[in-house]
C-alpha cells in the first residue's frame, strides 16, 4: 500500500471503531451501504489484518539446518549468526535471540568487572594529582563513577562507529532515496541485515546489563533460615535497600524499564529501522556528554568547555533536530501506512514513552547522578 493511498491514523482509528460496532450488531458489510458520495473517502478504506498476523516467521538455527540439510557445526553456527540475514536473531523475543542475549549480558558484565577497576585506578591517579592525596579518602564514589563513565564513553563510541559503518548510505537516512518513508516500506516483513541484527543485540544486552547493575547496586539480598528466632516462618531470602542506593533510584528504575520495553518491543514488532535511528541519535550525542564528565573530573577546564560546546551542538542537531523533526514526525505522520488504527495507536504510545525517556536523559545530564542514601531522600 502506498503512502498516498492510506488515510491518516485518526481516520483509521475511526474505521476500526465502526468495524467493531457494526460487527457487534451483525452488520459487517456496512461499507456496501455507503452512498456514492462517500465511496472514495476514508470510510471506504478496507480493514487490514492485525499487525501480529502479518509477520512472517523468522527462521531459527534449526530451521536453517533443516532447510539446507546441514549438520550442526561451528561453521554453520557462525554462518547463521553473522552471514545470514532475516533470522530469528532479528527479534530479541525469540528463543535464539534470548540465548544470545544472555551470553552477551554475561560477557558484558565480565568485561566490566575486568576493565572498570583499571579505569577506577586511573581515576584515583588523576584525583590525587588534581585534588591532592586527602581527596581520595572521601571520594571513593566519584572514583567509581569515573570508571563507569570511561566504560560508557568506550561503549557509546564503539556503537556510534559501528552504527555509522552499518547504516551509512541506507535509504531511510537519505532524502534522495525516499528518506524516512523507507522506515515503513515493506513493513512488517522487511529484510534484517546481519549488521542490524547484531546492532540490536548489542544495544539490548547493554540496556539489560545496566538495569541489572542498578538492581545490584540498590538492593542487598541475603539467604536466611526459614525459621527465625521467634520460630515464625519467614522468607528464605531477605531483600533490603543498600545504604549506597542511588538517590535517583526511582527515576533510573523507570528509565531502564521503559528503555528495555522500547528496545524489546521495537524488535518484536519488527521496527528495527526506526529503532536503529533512535539508537544512533542517542549514542552519538552521549559521547560528548561522557567526555565532558570525565574532563570535569580531571579539572581540565579548556577540555571541559570544548566538550560542553560539542555536547550542546550535537544535542541541538540530533536530539532537538533529527529526533523530533524527522524520526518522531515519521512515526506520527507516516507509520499509519503500515498498520490498522489500533496498531497505529500502539506505535504512538511508544513515541510517547520515548519522549519520557528523552526528558529523563536531559534531567540526568543536567542534575548529575547523586548517590545519596535512598533513605535520606525519603
Amino acid at each position: 500500500m502506498s503512502y498516498e493511498d492510506c488515510p491518516a491514523g485518526l481516520f483509521l482509528c475511526i474505521n476500526v471503531l465502526l468495524d467493531t460496532v457494526c460487527g457487534l450488531i451483525n452488520f459487517p458489510t456496512w461499507r456496501d451501504s455507503l452512498p456514492s458520495s462517500l465511496e472514495k473517502t476514508f470510510l471506504s478504506h478496507p480493514p487490514q489484518l492485525p499487525l501480529s498476523e502479518q509477520f512472517n516467521k523468522l527462521p531459527t538455527y534449526s530451521d536453517i539446518l533443516l532447510k539446507n540439510n546441514d549438520e550442526n557445526s561451528l561453521s554453520n553456527l557462525y554462518k547463521y549468526a553473522f552471514q545470514t540475514p532475516t533470522t530469528a536473531l532479528g527479534s530479541v523475543s525469540t528463543q535464539d535471540a534470548m540465548v544470545t542475549l544472555l551470553i552477551l549480558v554475561l560477557m558484558l558484565r565480565r568485561i566490566k568487572a575486568l576493565v572498570c577497576p583499571i579505569f577506577c585506578g586511573l581515576g584515583r591517579k588523576f584525583g590525587r594529582s588534581t585534588h591532592g592525596p586527602e581527596w581520595e579518602k572521601n571520594n571513593e564514589e566519584k572514583i567509581m563513577k569515573f570508571g563507569e563513565y570511561v566504560f560508557r564513553l568506550l561503549f557509546h563510541s564503539f556503537v556510534s562507529v559501528y552504527g555509522l559503518w552499518a547504516f551509512w548510505g541506507q535509504p531511510w537516512w537519505d532524502d534522495a532515496q525516499g528518506g524516512t518513508k523507507n522506515l515503513w516500506e515493506g513493513f512488517p516483513n522487511q529484510p534484517i541485515a546481519s549488521s542490524m541484527i547484531w546492532y540490536y543485540l548489542i544495544q539490548s544486552a547493554y540496556n539489560i546489563e545496566a538495569m541489572v547493575s542498578l538492581l545490584e547496586l540498590s538492593f542487598i539480598i541475603k539467604v536466611q533460615k526459614p525459621f527465625g528466632k521467634s520460630k515464625a516462618i519467614q522468607s528464605p531470602l531477605s531483600i533490603q535497600w543498600n545504604p549506597n542506593c542511588r538517590g535517583d533510584f526511582r527515576e533510573m528504575a523507570i528509565h531502564h524499564v521503559i528503555t528495555n520495553l522500547l528496545v524489546i518491543g521495537s524488535s518484536h514488532f519488527r521496527l528495527n529501522r526506526c529503532g536503529s535511528m533512535v539508537f544512533m541519535v542517542h549514542d552519538i550525542s552521549d559521547v560528548p556528554v561522557d567526555m565532558s564528565k570525565l574532563a570535569n573530573f580531571m579539572k581540565w577546564k579548556v577540555t571541559t568547555v570544548i566538550c560542553f560546546v560539542t555536547m550542546v551542538i550535537t544535542w541541538a542537531i540530533l536530539r532537538l533536530g533529527i529526533l523530533p523533526f524527522f524520526i518522531y514526525k515519521s512515526v506520527l505522520l507516516e507509520s499509519h501506512t503500515i498498520s490498522n488504527g489500533t496498531d497505529g495507536v500502539l506505535i504512538k504510545i511508544g513515541y510517547a514513552l520515548t519522549v519520557k525517556r528523552e526528558l529523563h536523559d536531559y534531567s540526568e545530564h543536567k542534575n548529575g547522578e547523586d548517590q545519596k542514601s535512598f533513605k535520606k531522600k525519603q
